[in-house]
């Protein structure tokens, strides 16, 4: 402390001869190297143009190999704009395998994600809360938060008047044309492609691809009781209904599992009892007057394939262990948005060392939202959603065996992980036999409530040449295949097969604008964009002006499509043919290119300075 007698005596005479040089030598070094840099500096930013047209850029971007409309989408996207400065806008389109695919899409590591969303159920909101609100599947896998946004969404999908809903689902679409987060590139019609000997099959716009129970082969067919469907390659993310939320894996799913409610043939807007005794309305008492709650009867007699009867706490047990798991990117939002309060709040379980769950959204909060009373069950929703009954009949809202997967490691890691690999459900189907990257096969439930399905055997090939897959469906070695629209020509002229379409799907094709690219690992050669690339609107514009819409639908998928104006399809409640359609305009490309600005340099005169500055006083 002050004074104390410790101290050292203050030395007389001024600063030392040794702590002037260094000063002396550091102001010199700042002046030197001052001058280098501004020299360096001035000289890097005058070779550097200040828009991204003039720049240039290199950008890879990605399709799930096999499917050669989404590569044609790429290549589309890769010569409009190469075409803006050749040589110095380098795109580069790459194959992944589907799996690989997801898993980049989860990651971030996509800047343009070519995809197609086929509808959860049948209403606008399964688009709009993927797709715009800020906590969706695909706003949060392009870094894209709007609360403003979120509150008009929310406001619609709570909505009972019908006019009402409408007018505001109208005001949303126009506002996001403006904001061009995704380049909706067709709306689909159906295109099925069979054996002349198969029957049964009708088109329903919500199924994931075929529903096996209803399909049957005439006698005289090969292998009557075996149906071979050859599709591209790529895997199911998961065969556990509260994480999957793709395609592949959704066939599956809708064969093996069941649910609450069902469709009504190939109607996607009309729902049957399945798993329940009847559809709840207001009239029958099943809703209350105020749509906030939902009761089901559950049907008796019923038994899971290994023969554990179903009961109402295995349906109250499916949707408690997908609400509390919550995976950001599976698709369990569709209920967790109106059964648990403040839902967006709440974040993904972890798991401890010992594999326990450890939920945000609890066991409590599952226990308020859902009741069981003797063999009902009760939803307690939140607010009104008058598209709730459809979202039961999507492939979440399955019913597993809770016996099965308790004696499986239940709410545990090793719970989830068991159910991610295996099924047990009431459907017509078992899965059997799976190889991944080969085939999956569906045996027959000998054990089906209802009739049992007449096919015995259904195996889903991967065959990822299309070539190959239509010699496969020529020869008889497949009943059905998956080709691209482009074959359409091809397919028609070929004797003893059928192809289905002209029906109006509510499936949409898109490209994602990522604003908020995951770089780590990446190829510097290949993308050389910074992470917040997409975040400039006048960059999306260009993107969304430099695909060539007229020949994707006219020529990749044959005309049988059509270019939409937004996220709700043609057809579809709320749908307004006011909104308008990005034109494919390179001249409109080059402008917003050139207004799009390039970032400053990270590292200035000014930060070297600084930190010279910083080294003298250090020093001193």
């Amino acid at each position: 402390m002050e004074g104390s007698a410790s101290a050292p005596a203050a030395k007389k005479g001024g600063i030392s001869k040794k702590l002037l040089a260094i000063i002396v030598v550091a102001v010199l070094l700042v002046a030197a190297v001052a001058a280098a840099v501004l020299l360096l500096g001035n000289q890097g930013k005058a070779q550097r143009a200040d828009n991204w047209l003039d720049e240039g850029f290199n950008l890879e971007i990605f399709y799930n190999s096999g499917n050669t409309a989404r590569q044609t989408a790429c290549e589309l996207i890769k010569e409009g704009l190469e075409s803006l400065n050749p040589g110095k806008i380098k795109i580069t389109v790459t194959p992944l395998e589907w799996s690989n695919y997801l898993e980049y899409r989860k990651t971030g590591k996509m800047a343009a994600m070519f995809l197609g969303w086929a509808p959860d159920y049948a209403d606008p909101d399964d688009y709009l809360q993927p797709f715009y609100m800020s906590s969706g599947t695909y706003a949060s896998m392009i870094g894209y938060a709007n609360e403003t946004l979120d509150g008009k969404i929310a406001a619609a999908a709570a909505e009972l008047d019908a006019d009402q809903r409408a007018a505001l689902y109208s005001e949303i679409s126009h506002d996001m044309f403006e904001e061009c987060l995704y380049l909706w590139t067709a709306q689909a019609n159906n295109f099925a492609v069979q054996k002349d000997y198969v029957n049964g099959y009708y088109y329903n716009p919500m199924y994931s691809n075929l529903y096996y129970y209803v399909l049957s082969k005439d006698a005289s067919a090969p292998e009557p009781d075996t149906f071979r469907y050859a599709t591209i390659d790529g895997n199911a993310e998961s065969f556990d209904p509260a994480v999957d939320y793709e395609t592949v894996g959704g066939e599956l799913l809708q064969n093996v599992y069941e649910t609450l409610v069902w469709y009504d043939g190939d109607s996607g807007n009309d729902l049957i009892p399945m798993l329940a005794t009847e559809v709840p309305t207001v009239e029958n008492g099943g809703i209350s007057a105020d749509g906030l709650t939902y009761r089901f009867n559950i049907r008796t007699g019923v038994e899971f394939s290994n023969g554990n009867p179903l009961t109402a706490e295995d349906v109250k047990y499916s949707f408690d262990r997908g609400l509390m798991l919550n995976d950001p990117h599976g698709p369990f939002w569709m209920y967790g948005q109106v059964l648990i309060p403040d839902y967006y709040n709440y974040g993904m379980a972890t798991f401890s060392t010992s594999g326990a769950i450890q939920p945000e959204i609890t066991q409590a909060m599952c226990d308020a939202a859902i009741w069981v009373d003797g063999n009902t069950v009760q939803f307690n929703l939140t607010q009104a959603y008058p598209a709730f009954l459809s979202a039961l009949a999507f492939n979440a809202g399955s019913i597993v065996d809770k016996e099965y997967v308790e004696a499986n490691g239940g709410l545990t890691k090793a719970g989830y992980d068991y159910m991610a690999t295996h099924m047990m459900g009431t459907g017509p189907f078992t899965l059997g036999e799976v190889a991944k990257d080969s085939f999956f096969k569906l045996d027959r439930n000998d054990n089906y409530w209802r009739d049992p399905a007449a096919l015995a055997h259904v195996i889903i090939n991967q065959v990822p040449e299309t070539n190959a897959r239509i010699l496969q469906l020529q020869n008889g070695d497949a009943d059905a295949i998956y080709v691209p629209r482009t074959q359409k020509t091809t397919i028609e002229a070929m004797e003893g097969v059928v192809l289905h379409t002209g029906l109006p799907s509510f499936n949409v094709d898109f490209m994602g604008l990522n604003q908020n690219l995951n770089l780590t690992g990446a190829n510097p050669d290949l993308t050389n964009v910074p992470a917040d690339f997409f975040a400039d609107k006048n960059v999306r514009l260009a993107f969304a002006h430099a695909f060539n819409y007229g020949v994707y639908i006219e020529q990749t998928m044959q005309g049988t499509a059509i270019q939409p104006n937004g996220v709700i399809p043609k057809g579809m409640f709320g749908y307004d043919a006011d909104v308008p359609v990005y034109e494919y305009s390179l001249e409109k490309a080059k402008e917003y290119l050139k207004a799009a600005k390039t970032p400053t340099e990270d590292t200035s005169s000014a930060t070297v300075l600084d930190e010279l500055s910083a080294a003298v006083v250090r020093l001193w």
